[in-house]
């Protein structure tokens, strides 16, 4: 468990979307924060502050402290989405949500391989399935990634979201099971196959 990083805001009494479109004009970022009972609170982030911290090792998952300057603070806040303008790719607005840290909260986390498998040995090539997993988890115990080793899978193999290894008070965040890596047989192999 690490230490959370603190991210500073400033409230703002105006909105709509005149205000919205002159922050964005001076590089300031319009969002909003809300959750746990307490009332939307519109607030001005910067938004190269909040590149930083959505690139950061966790990206979506993060969990934070946020302050909002000269009013609240909130211990466990996590960002619920963000907007990028298509063309410019700026944050245009964002969304900051603050949780329970008692209450399980449901993310996705990405899922990478360790290990080279027996098929890729074989002339099979890995490919990604859909190499990320819901999960539910108290904020704290949010994991930053899943690992899994694919050492034994042999050509035509897959490893489903089942299979993977999850942290203890972490659990699976989907209903119905799916594969996550393939190891793909080579169109050679297959057709040698059927000969």
């Amino acid at each position: 468990m690490s230490t959370k990083p603190t991210f500073s805001v400033t409230g703002r009494t105006e909105s709509g979307k005149g205000v919205a479109r002159k922050l964005r004009a001076a590089g300031q970022l319009p969002a909003v924060c809300y959750g746990m009972n307490s009332e939307t609170i519109s607030v001005v982030a910067d938004p190269d502050a909040l590149y930083k911290l959505l690139t950061g090792p966790r990206r979506r998952n993060i969990v934070f402290r946020l302050e909002i300057e000269g009013g609240s603070s909130f211990d466990y806040v996590m960002v619920k989405e963000y907007q990028i303008d298509p063309i410019k790719r700026d944050l245009v607005h964002a969304d900051f949500v603050v949780v329970d840290p008692n209450k399980k909260v449901k993310v996705t986390v990405p899922v990478e391989t360790t290990g080279r498998s027996r098929g890729e040995r074989e002339g099979g090539k890995l490919r990604a399935v859909r190499p990320q997993v819901e999960l539910m988890a108290r904020p704290d115990d949010i994991p930053e990634k899943l690992t899994h080793d694919i050492s034994d899978l042999g050509l035509g193999a897959v490893f489903l979201a089942s299979e993977l290894e999850l942290p203890e008070g972490v659990e699976p965040g989907y209903k119905a099971d799916f594969a996550v890596y393939q190891i793909a047989v080579p169109r050679g192999a297959a057709a040698k196959g059927k000969g």
